[in-house]
């Protein structure tokens, strides 16, 4: 198939645009690896929209018109068989030739038949959920009915209850002959982070199409953003996510799935009754047996019905959720197949076992990643582990404790492995200075040490060398022994062993009065507070409850252990073992570092028909090309790139490189000069400068927290922060997501007020940090961001030990000085980010201001996007820049 002309479009497209849409129409009818670049404020989501569902539909008819013909084909050669007169002494081959044919017609009008049935499935999906909500009442008297149908052939049901209580604590039976498990029982990574956000904008790009009536759309979200239960969604009025502290980020999404999964556990937990209808045995939970009121199977296939026949964001299927009674992580999971369109987040797609889990197949699919900017990152981060000694510590005791007590109900082989894991995690433990069975707070670690392994090394070093790791994980994941440990633990509080803490056999409600209580004293967690593992209902009984737990263990600690055992399992040259060694054997860490990204994108580039990676800053696409799709084992004449200007016209943009300030004194904020008095002096004068003349809002991005807090105490302390709040209201970017809106809102009135009222004010000028929470993802468009102001080069740590094992692995595998073009990259690749956010439409203008003498270098200017690279000025002096400005 060819490009079309024209493609639908909510407007008329502008030039980039059509040519965008142009260039991904025809990569995915190729087959092709996309590198796609289109700067912030062109549209690029919208134009991936339209161009990507512009070849789904026309591949969809094309396909079907295909088999049409070809079975009109067929037809014509069979009856031109027919009236053929045929050699009668070679009837073999004209009979192998007939069956031949007939096979091949059979094949095609089967295809067909099956896509013209599912066409028709389809409508009749379309057309049932029109009728439902056009008659509400009537449906939901039905439903009624249907679950009242249920209930009844519930209570004619008799499942007897497990005579021993501990039956659900012991693992499941175990061979080597692997079986394919439900993919429910997956672990799954769901820490979505900012990416719900940018997720929602997505899919209403998509409603804002004239795709939005016919294509099937299903976003996908973790179970804590689509629960609808209020007993669960009770945790999440609770500040237990301190975003320093991945482990309390990880113990909360792993209570909030065990939560869930109890929940179902207890709709089958059905109280036995006789014929006459009376409790003939007493269940265990009896005020429980109900289960989560969400899990109804007639609503979910509802609620799974209508996501397919109307696109919607999750908080829509969330509360069209709450409207039907039907849980929408389920419901969503239930229209996968049947979606042409599946929205998720980054980790989902690039995690194998949570695709697998979300039913999300590749073969012979596109695989389209938006912001994809920072992509080879996000690999590293979501496929790296760590563990704690404390978490190593706790798990041991619960093996230890779990195994004693159960020994007598275990086979053999069961036996063999859970002493296996047992001597794994006293290895570990070892190697981390501590003692088998020690108290991690205990035992002091004599060397404060950084120490770098390969995998072989590693395995060697901790004596694990001898053991079957793969077989290990099989009978974890088979075993599900990192459920089954987290349920005896909060049944017969095991971490008591390890840590000394209060035990209180409470409620739930009693729980979560206890931590709005704490909360409300100090907002931020620390690690060292107190978390407890919550059961399923208000109502639990006291037997079921969780211990309270050191937080440096984790609520599950099993989980991270294994994790990191997992790493231990991949190629020998694709990561490096980092050990911590700390004050206490508690506070070591042991860290897997991917360093070839490349190995977990391999399944995507083999297995779809088409990736596309698209970003408003794609640059250097060298680093995609050569780190991603070649090392993927994709070849170079699959990759095709495509990279754009902006739509705003280079007179709407003055980007200038500033090599000193007003005084004369050259702006080096390099690591060695950066904290000089003058040098900080120089740039407050600039500052206090451009306040006096620039319009409305000012954002000025610092290469760090520290160094946005070193330099805002040396303005205090000189008058400069004095001198600038005569002419702009100060604000500084958060530390916290959740203050982030309170800010950003605060700094747009601000500067709307100042327009319109008789103030001094001339607007606002924002501190914000270069990778922060304001540099990606957020636009400071119009007034917002008549100027943004750049402090020197954001380079990363060189004297990091896994960014410096990161270049050494790029120097050996890609070539030399790779590892230092990867440095650079870094650091260009956020200066990038920041100022992309300045323009967002063709009539937006601003000015950039890169402070620093190290702009001024070639290599530098070019690292910028094409579009600033076209506008830019370079000024030596201040003077020259300054009426530059003043234009």
């Amino acid at each position: 198939m060819e490009p079309p002309d024209t493609f639908p479009f909510p407007f008329t497209p502008y030039r980039i645009q059509k040519e965008f849409m142009t260039s991904l129409y025809a990569a995915m009818e190729n087959g092709k690896l996309g590198i796609f670049e289109s700067p912030t404020g062109t549209g690029k989501s919208l134009s991936l929209i339209c161009g990507a569902l512009t070849w789904l539909c026309d591949h969809e008819k094309y396909e079907e018109e295909k088999l049409k013909s070809a079975l009109e084909t067929l037809n014509e050669i069979s009856s031109e068989h027919s009236n053929s007169n045929h050699d009668p002494f070679d009837w073999i081959n004209q009979q192998a030739v007939e069956v031949k044919e007939r096979q091949e017609k059979a094949e095609t009008k089967l295809k067909l038949d099956m896509l013209q049935k599912y066409n028709s499935k389809i409508a009749k999906l379309r057309q049932a959920s029109k009728q439902r909500k056009l008659k509400p009442h009537q449906e939901e008297l039905m439903g009624a009915g249907r679950r009242s149908d249920h209930s009844k052939l519930l209570k004619k049901e008799t499942v007897k209850e497990n005579e021993d209580e501990d039956e659900d604590l012991i693992l499941e039976e175990w061979s080597d002959i692997s079986i394919a498990g439900d993919a429910s029982d997956e672990e799954e990574v769901e820490n979505e982070g900012p990416h719900r956000t940018k997720l929602a904008q997505f899919i209403g790009e998509i409603q804002r199409s004239s795709f939005c009536e016919n294509i099937r759309v299903v976003p996908l979200a973790s179970r804590q953003n689509s629960c609808i239960n209020e007993s669960v969604n009770k945790l999440k009025s609770l500040s237990l996510i301190n975003e320093k502290q991945v482990l309390v980020v990880y113990a909360y999404l792993w209570i909030f799935k065990l939560m869930c999964l109890d929940l179902q556990k207890r709709t089958h937990k059905v109280t036995a009754t006789s014929s006459d209808g009376q409790v003939s045995k007493k269940a265990r939970n009896s005020g429980n047996t109900s289960g989560c009121p969400a899990m109804n199977r007639f609503n979910i296939q509802l609620l799974s019905e209508d996501v397919l026949t109307e696109v919607q964001d999750i908080e829509q299927i969330v509360k069209a959720g709450k409207k039907a009674r039907a849980c929408p992580y389920y419901a969503t999971r239930a229209s996968v197949p049947d979606a042409q369109v599946v929205v998720v987040p980054y980790n989902t797609i690039l995690h194998k076992s949570t695709r697998e889990a979300c039913g999300i197949q590749l073969k012979n699919n596109i695989v389209i990643i938006d912001e994809a900017h920072n992509l080879l990152e996000a690999i590293g981060n979501i496929h790296s582990a760590q563990v704690s000694g404390y978490q190593l510590s706790h798990a041991h005791s619960q093996l230890l404790q779990y195994r004693d007590r159960y020994q007598k109900r275990f086979n053999p082989k069961t036996l063999l492995l859970l002493g296996q894991l047992i001597f794994v995690l006293g290895k570990l433990t070892k190697i981390l200075g501590g003692k088998v069975g020690g108290n991690p707070d205990d035992t002091k670690s004599t060397v404060l040490e950084n120490k770098i392994f390969t995998l072989p090394e590693f395995v060697l070093a901790a004596e694990v060398d001898n053991l079957n790791l793969y077989r290990l994980l099989e009978f974890c994941k088979t075993s599900k022994i990192s459920h089954k440990l987290h349920g005896f633990s909060a049944r017969y509080q095991t971490t008591v062993n390890i840590s000394k803490s209060v035990v209180k056999n409470q409620g739930m409600r009693a729980f979560l009065k206890e931590m709005e209580t704490r909360n409300s004293k100090s907002p931020d967690l620390k690690p060292a507070d107190l978390v407890r593992a919550f059961p399923g209902s208000d109502d639990e009984n006291k037997s079921n409850m969780a211990p309270v737990v050191n937080l440096e263990g984790g609520n599950n600690p099993f989980l991270p252990v294994m994790a990191f055992l997992e790493t231990l399992t991949n190629h020998c040259d694709d990561g490096r073992i980092l050990l911590k060694r700390g004050q206490t054997v508690g506070k070591g860490v042991l860290k897997f570092l991917l360093l070839n990204p490349a190995a977990h994108f391999q399944d995507i580039v083999l297995q779809a028909r088409s990736v596309i990676v698209a970003g408003g800053t794609m640059q250097p696409i060298s680093e995609f090309q050569d780190q991603l799709f070649l090392s993927a084992g994709g070849s170079l004449e699959r990759i095709s790139t495509f990279s754009c200007g902006h739509i705003i016209p280079p007179e709407n943009i003055l980007p200038i490189a500033l090599g000193s300030g007003p005084s004369g004194k050259h702006f080096d904020f390099s690591y060695a000069q950066r904290d000089s008095p003058d040098m900080i002096n120089e740039m407050g004068r600039l500052l206090t400068n451009i306040c006096n003349f620039v319009p409305a809002g000012i954002v000025c991005f610092f290469p760090s927290y520290d160094y946005e807090k070193y330099v805002i105490d040396h303005f205090v302390k000189t008058g400069v922060l004095n001198q600038i709040e005569s002419k702009k209201k100060i604000f500084r970017e958060p530390k916290q997501s959740s203050e982030v809106d309170v800010v950003l809102t605060s700094y747009a009135t601000c500067i709307r007020r100042s327009k319109t009222s008789d103030t001094k004010l001339t607007g606002a000028i924002l501190f914000s940090v270069i990778g922060g929470k304001l540099s990606e993802g957020l636009n400071f468009s119009d007034d917002l961001g008549r100027c943004v102001v750049v402090v020197g080069l954001p380079y990363p740590n060189i004297k990091s030990v896994e960014l410096q094992e990161q270049m050494k692995f790029l120097d050996s595998s890609v070539g030399r000085g790779a590892g230092q073009r990867h440095y650079e990259n870094l650091c260009m690749k956020a200066v990038n980010q920041s100022i992309g956010r300045a323009v967002r439409h063709k009539d937006d203008y601003a000015a950039v201001l890169l402070l620093d003498q190290r702009y001024l270098q070639k290599s530098r200017q070019s690292a910028l996007p094409s579009w600033i690279q076209r506008s830019l000025e370079s000024h030596d002096r201040f003077g020259s820049a300054f009426a530059s400005l003043r234009k």
